[in-house]
């Protein structure tokens, strides 16, 4: 059967000669039915196509989307991972504390503490909520150095592992008011997950501002909804007020687990988003910041105050019934 002769023009050569697209013709085109002939068998190859030059962009890149989807995938991965770890740190943090009322009026429950003295029930109530949150407070800078200095993967994960162990110590120490004290502390210095995850959102994805804000924005989400579901498990253990603190050590350790499968070294991050640098980035205002932290720790404190001076008016008003 009769075939059209092989073209060895290039892709390139064509660009040139828009006019010859004749000349661009198929390494096999068979002309009548039935013609099985293949291009080995008529000794013709496809050696022309590497005429093209190399510095050429290839026409698919397909290795290329793949990459990169494989990046956004483990980055989200990791992303969500740290969330989970923030989730279980709220919920940890505030899954007895609406039992706290209950807990320093002795008599009041088989739970309550014997005593608090030298402390009355609401500056044993107070002391609580100050160990802490000064606990916290180191918690940030002592960990945000450590994330600085080793990682925030590690860093996550000595946060996650801690809690567990200081929750079941809480339970453990339950009958003596001044033990709960040292160990609230002590499960303080590890409830910075929030902050650490956070600044681990704008390193997987420090080419990425805005995806970095949007995650950034979904960890002090996560961190309100942790809060709310930890003071809801509350409500599943009304016969036994601690039981909740074993709960809150399970989920921790789970957390462990996860952020260890799923949360990579961000020096090995595989993120490759192309971003250039915004120019007129305005510079941080100290003055501003520092307004900002402490209006904030205000507010806290007021409100947090009419929180407790609300609960502990009902306990006794109950109790003078």
């Amino acid at each position: 059967s009769h075939r059209r002769p092989q073209s060895t023009m290039t892709i390139d050569d064509a660009a040139e000669y828009p006019e010859r697209d004749d000349l661009i013709t198929p390494l096999y085109e068979p002309s009548c039915k039935g013609d099985s002939a293949r291009p080995e068998e008529t000794g013709t190859t496809r050696s022309s196509s590497n005429n093209v030059d190399n510095d050429k962009e290839p026409i698919l890149g397909t290795a290329s989307l793949m990459g990169k989807s494989t990046s956004d995938t483990a980055a989200q991965r990791a992303a969500y991972a740290a969330m989970f770890a923030v989730f279980v740190d709220a919920i940890n943090m505030m899954c007895i504390a609406p039992n706290l009322p209950i807990l320093v009026t002795p008599g009041l429950h088989e739970d309550s503490f014997p005593s608090t003295e030298p402390f009355d029930i609401a500056t044993a109530q107070y002391a609580h909520d100050a160990v802490e949150a000064l606990g916290m407070v180191i918690s940030n800078f002592v960990f945000g150095y450590i994330a600085d200095r080793i990682g925030s993967r590690k860093a996550i994960l000595l946060l996650m592992i801690g809690s567990c162990c200081t929750s079941v110590g809480i339970y453990l120490v339950r009958s003596n008011y001044w033990s709960f004290i040292a160990m609230t502390f002590a499960n303080g210095l590890f409830g910075s997950a929030a902050a650490i995850a956070n600044g681990y959102m704008f390193i997987i994805y420090k080419n990425d501002r805005e995806k970095a804000d949007e995650f950034g924005g979904y960890v002090m989400a996560t961190l309100m909804v942790g809060l709310t579901v930890g003071g809801l498990f509350t409500l599943f253990f009304p016969s036994n007020l601690f039981r909740p603190l074993l709960l809150s050590s399970a989920l921790c350790f789970l957390a462990f687990v996860v952020c260890f499968i799923f949360v990579f070294v961000p020096s090995e991050s595989p993120v490759e988003i192309d971003s250039e640098p915004e120019e007129d980035d305005i510079p941080l205002d100290k003055r501003a910041i520092s307004n900002v932290i402490i209006g904030a720790s205000f507010d806290h404190l007021g409100t947090l105050g009419i929180y407790r001076m609300s609960t502990l008016y009902f306990i006794l008003l109950t109790n003078s019934f």
